[in-house]
């Protein structure tokens, strides 16, 4: 079972709360504060991922100064252009894909459709960070293994959703 079925699965009983990272059978009174409710609590996630989508969305693009930061360093310019190359052809393939779905106008409701909006989210977090104005060699190896984890071969998505952190 997936750990969104599993949170889903949770929310569906009102018998459990969550409480700073862990999950305990509700007794409600021996809080001061009110619960959340592992359902409440799945509709947050929910909101905070279309509402950063949203942002995404709206920022503007920019020309990529990175190119720029890798003078005298061969290799990290290189790989940046294969970066850029792998995420021009997954955002063509996943723009192709999501255009034969009708959720643009509606949250996505199936996990086909989800994973879709997800990998939608990957691209354009992936070209943001590329058009950023320094970029560290760590930062270009998380964006190549982030790419890494969208597989779009016989016009299927297949999205790895274990998460990589960013680094700092």
């Amino acid at each position: 079972m997936g750990q969104d079925q599993q949170l889903r699965s949770l929310a569906m009983t009102d018998h459990f709360m969550v409480r700073a990272g862990s999950v305990d059978k509700a007794n409600y009174s021996e809080y001061p504060d009110p619960p959340v409710l592992a359902a409440e609590l799945l509709n947050i996630v929910e909101s905070a991922i279309f509402t950063f989508h949203d942002f995404l969305k709206r920022d503007k693009n920019k020309s990529c100064i990175s190119m720029s930061l890798f003078k005298g360093h061969k290799h990290d310019a290189s790989s940046l252009q294969q970066v850029q190359a792998s995420l021009d052809k997954k955002e063509m393939k996943i723009k192709e894909l999501s255009k034969k779905k009708e959720w643009k106008k509606s949250r996505p409701t199936t996990p086909s459709e989800v994973d879709l909006f997800l990998a939608l989210i990957d691209i354009k977090v992936v070209s943001r960070v590329l058009r950023m104005a320094h970029i560290s060699k760590e930062q270009l190896l998380w964006c190549e293994e982030k790419m890494s984890k969208l597989d779009l071969s016989d016009n299927k998505l297949r999205r790895d959703a274990s998460p990589v952190l960013f680094p700092c």
